[in-house]
């Protein structure tokens, strides 16, 4: 901090600046306002920045904009900084952080930080911490991706060296540059041409520094900057340097007026510092140190303690040259005991701002974790919310598909329904036909044997269809009328056996004329006789246990699976279908 120059700082708000991306103002009103604010931070006009700045947190209160609020917390702290109001603008700084961090803006983050930075270099003289902000304003730039604050962010960086070895200060100078030449953008192309020129005359190139500092004020033509003072300071000193003494002390006196007129406290004393070399270098020793003690006043004015020192050496160096030696030696033990209380409260500060820079990093880390848990825990709803969307869409699906397999199962029981009442009507006209037919014969005269008529089923040489179809009718006849099928220890060879035929003969007949095999033959009459006690209303409590041992099944695994194979549902199912369509009817 021994070299550090207040009026490099004034560039620093030209390097805050630049939102990355325009802000889209949620009223014309705001949106003007904001504008306002950015074209005064741009020109370095305070005055004007802190009418709008106030103009537009009343705004965006009332139309409870936060982001507006963070920005102008922002722009009133910075118009506070650069106008000597140190202590007020860190507390508004410090409001916009807190504001920033609550909806987690990036963008004011990475520039309320780097106003801190330079707030900590310009007003506590403490480098290191300056650095400490300035370094976490690009880890937010670099998060946001903002090109353009990043680039500003860099020229802050290069305000805290004054090393001609510092070859990464040069790189980000042309780098800021290089931005604003292809981007046409006015404040990265100036700040870059003065950054380049303060380090060339760092290393002695005055005439390379000097080509940077032409360019800087011609864009300061197209583009006028109020702090261009900065620009006329180091213009003379690089005239001084290369020995032109008459352009250094116009360029001075030119510094001078311009910090001077719009009322810019801490580029006052670098300008008068400045103007006061070039007296000492022209051989005016009295007015040299005039000036140097109003370097001296506005340095201790605007708390700039390590510009009190360059102060007061140089008012030594005039007081040896005016033979005021007394004085000179005053002069020089003022500046060496300010010399060493920097070094002391600096190294005292250092320890202590480490330790605050660790508590810093330890509570930004545990905000994080905090963050990242708020981030789990909200993609954690999501999942939950996704999964119960997916969860009703599934039961919505199994809920219309339970409809439709209800639907399907009362078609069913319907139609068999129908048909076992179908059936049962017709049974009782045959029943009734055979009645008539009974009672007709037995009026008729007595008429030769059925047995021994020509075409008798029982006729030996009858031919082998007629046969053929005589014994499947009887079989039929026995499995209908008899229900043989219930008792489970019916085989082939019983039922051969009442036909008067043999086992294979019989398989053969019922495979011909149903297409079934002997147990499937079996098994059907007792599935039919299963589904029209289930469709009668009357047999409602009759046990399904009950039917499957009355119908001759010798296990329930057997009648379930030969029901459902043959109906296509369960006897339960078709059960509880049956009593529902049933309440429905009535």
């Amino acid at each position: 901090m021994k070299h550090f120059s207040c009026y490099i700082y004034s560039i620093c708000l030209i390097i805050l600046t630049g939102l990355a991306h325009p802000v889209t103002a949620q009223t014309v009103s705001q949106g003007d306002l904001w504008q306002r604010c950015e074209n005064a931070r741009s020109l370095c006009r305070y005055d004007s920045l802190t009418v709008y700045a106030a103009q537009l947190l009343s705004v965006s209160k009332r139309q409870d904009d936060r982001r507006g609020e963070a920005y102008a917390l922002f722009y009133q702290g910075l118009s506070q900084l650069f106008s000597g109001q140190g202590k007020s603008s860190l507390l508004l700084l410090n409001s916009a952080r807190d504001l920033a961090e609550d909806i987690e803006n990036d963008s004011v983050m990475a520039l309320v930080t780097n106003a801190m930075g330079i707030y900590h270099a310009m007003t506590e003289n403490n480098s290191f911490v300056a650095q400490q902000f300035f370094f976490r304003s690009l880890d937010y730039a670099e998060k946001a991706q903002y090109e353009q604050l990043k680039g500003r962010v860099y020229g802050n960086l290069l305000t805290l060296t004054h090393s001609a070895t510092d070859t990464a200060g040069i790189t980000n100078a042309r780098r800021i540059y290089d931005y604003g030449k292809k981007n046409d953008d006015y404040e990265q192309t100036f700040m870059g041409a003065y950054y380049q020129a303060n380090y060339y005359n760092l290393i002695g190139d005055n005439q390379r520094a000097e080509a940077f500092l032409k360019e800087a004020l011609d864009m300061y033509q197209v583009y006028p900057y109020d702090d261009v003072a900065s620009v006329y300071t180091l213009y003379s000193k690089v005239k001084l340097d290369m020995g032109d003494i008459a352009s250094a002390e116009q360029f001075a006196r030119r510094a001078v007026i311009l910090a001077d007129s719009l009322h810019q406290p801490f580029l006052l004393p670098d300008t008068y510092l400045q103007y006061a070399e070039v007296l000492n270098r022209k051989g005016n020793y009295a007015l040299s140190n005039d000036m140097a003690q109003k370097a001296l006043d506005a340095a201790q004015e605007a708390s700039g303690k390590t510009k009190v020192v360059a102060c007061l050496r140089l008012m030594a160096r005039n007081c040896e040259r005016l033979g005021q030696n007394s004085k000179a030696m005053d002069c020089l033990e003022r500046a060496n005991l300010m010399m060493d209380t920097l070094t002391r409260v600096n190294m005292d500060r250092l320890n202590h701002e480490r330790t605050i820079m660790l508590d810093i990093q330890k509570k930004e880390q545990e905000a994080q974790v905090r963050k990242q848990q708020m981030a789990d825990q909200r993609r954690m709803n999501l999942f939950l919310v996704a999964a119960v969307a997916l969860l009703l869409a599934l039961l919505s699906v199994i809920a219309w598909l339970y409809r439709k397999r209800n639907v399907l199962y009362k078609n069913i029981v319907r139609q068999n329904a129908k048909s076992v009442a179908r059936q049962k009507e017709l049974q009782q006209r045959i029943d009734h036909l055979e009645s008539a037919q009974e009672a007709n014969q037995a009026n008729q005269p007595n008429t030769p044997d059925a047995a021994n008529e020509p075409n008798s089923p029982s006729e030996p040489n009858m031919p082998n269809e007629a046969k053929v179809q005589e014994l499947y009718d009887r079989a039929c006849h026995l499995m209908e009328h008899e229900r043989l099928y219930a008792d489970p220890q019916l085989n082939r060879e019983h039922l051969a056996e009442l036909l008067g035929t043999n086992r294979t003969y019989l398989s053969a007949i019922i495979k011909e004329k149903s297409g079934m095999s002997y147990l499937q033959f079996v098994n059907s009459y007792r599935i039919n006789e299963a589904i029209r006690i289930l469709s009668d209303p009357e047999k409602t409590d009759y046990p399904l246990k009950k039917i499957w041992s009355d119908l001759g099944f010798n296990s329930p695994a057997t009648f379930y699976k030969l029901f459902q194979q043959a109906v296509g549902i369960t006897p339960s199912v078709y059960r509880k279908q049956f009593l529902d369509l049933s309440q429905e009817e009535e």
